[in-house]
């Protein structure tokens, strides 16, 4: 899995590449606006002393794909550019998969491909998509769920939401929801987790809220990756993280702000942007938080951790330097085999708690 023969085609190079950023001819001063903002000079960022080579090449081959696909329809772009992951992830982890309903919405339900344990049989994992609320990749949640049914053993379920411009929010939430509701007739929500990454980290927030809202058990632990919380990308990584992991020019304030799905929801509700109500997000499970430093997520992620640890909840917070935005997509990638492990053992630890007494 991890002979890297052939793994990449182009050699390493300096990240600045992809960073639209070199080196000074002549030293110049870093200047301080009024209200803080910094103006620097032209400068280099090497790649991260902590990142892998194979994670650096990644980040250069995603960065150059996804240039030569802008344009395309989301289907195809999508296809394009993480098709031959998903490729390599079926092959590196061998699982059973089932196209069906729960809920009356479509879902995929990935199992080791020896099947579930019998001990096993009344855990489950959920996953949330990545995909921006406008689509979904290659498969939907196969880069997310292939690994963790194969190294769990457990059943992961992936719901396969509505997304922009069929629908706005919250009909996203609607859909998990509805998912949740019918398989809390056959799991206790002991035995439940749910975890997603990117748009898919964000309606775990969401449904979170909406969980509370309705008064449905949480489930027992859940995973928030490269995503926060809360409307819009904030903080320094959405300069940071724009122009390190994705090589693209930082977004203007407005361009921070997503439209589309979000356009329908009022900015106070706490099942939109439950990070800014303390009383909702208090109400969340054990939850894991995992970004890179190169991710425009960063900011957001490690303000969700923040708001949770201030509200007592168990929470933890993984940090990979270097990584960018759902860099853990590619498993050639050795943090990607880290970070899956950390989420197996976090979900599974939970999961294996003894349900509380009645």
């Amino acid at each position: 899995m991890m002979d890297r023969s052939g793994m990449f085609s182009r050699s390493v190079r300096v990240f600045a590449v992809a960073l639209l950023f070199t080196a000074p001819a002549v030293a110049q001063e870093i200047q301080i606006e009024p209200g803080g903002t910094v103006v620097f000079p032209q400068t280099t960022f090497p790649p991260s002393t902590y990142f892998s080579e194979a994670g650096v090449n990644s980040a250069i081959e995603h960065i150059e794909t996804e240039r030569s696909l802008k344009g395309l329809p989301t289907e195809e772009f999508n296809s394009a550019l993480f098709g031959p992951r998903l490729e390599r992830t079926r092959a590196a982890f061998p699982v059973r998969i089932e196209a069906t309903e729960i809920g009356g919405v479509p879902v995929l339900v990935y199992e080791p491909e020896g099947g579930v344990a019998p001990e096993s049989r009344d855990r489950l994992i959920i996953n949330l998509h990545g995909g921006g609320f406008v689509g979904c990749f290659v498969e939907c949640g196969g880069l997310e769920s292939i690994p963790l049914a194969s190294m769990t053993g457990l059943r992961v379920v992936s719901v396969d939401y509505r997304v922009y411009p069929q629908v706005t929010f919250p009909a996203a939430t609607d859909d998990v929801e509805a998912v949740y509701r019918a398989l809390l007739e056959e799991y206790p929500a002991s035995q439940m987790a749910i975890y997603g990454c990117s748009a898919g980290g964000w309606l775990t927030a969401q449904a979170l809220a909406r969980f509370h809202a309705v008064g449905l058990p949480q489930p027992a632990a859940a995973a928030i990756l490269c995503s926060g919380g809360g409307l819009g990308w904030g903080g320094d990584s959405r300069i940071t993280g724009i122009i390190l992991g994705d090589g693209e020019t930082p977004r203007t304030p407005d361009g921070d702000q997503p439209g589309g799905y979000m356009k329908t929801a009022r900015p106070d509700d706490p099942t939109a942007n439950p990070v800014n109500h303390p009383e909702t997000l208090a109400a969340f499970p054990p939850t894991l938080i995992g970004v890179g430093t190169r991710d425009f997520a960063m900011s957001s992620a490690i303000q969700l951790h923040r708001m949770l640890v201030l509200q007592g909840v168990d929470t933890r917070l993984h940090v990979w330097d270097g990584g960018r935005h759902a860099f853990y997509y590619d498993i050639r990638v050795p943090e990607s085999l880290e970070m899956f492990s950390v989420l197996s053992r976090f979900l599974t630890d939970h999961l294996n708690d003894e349900p509380p007494a009645s």
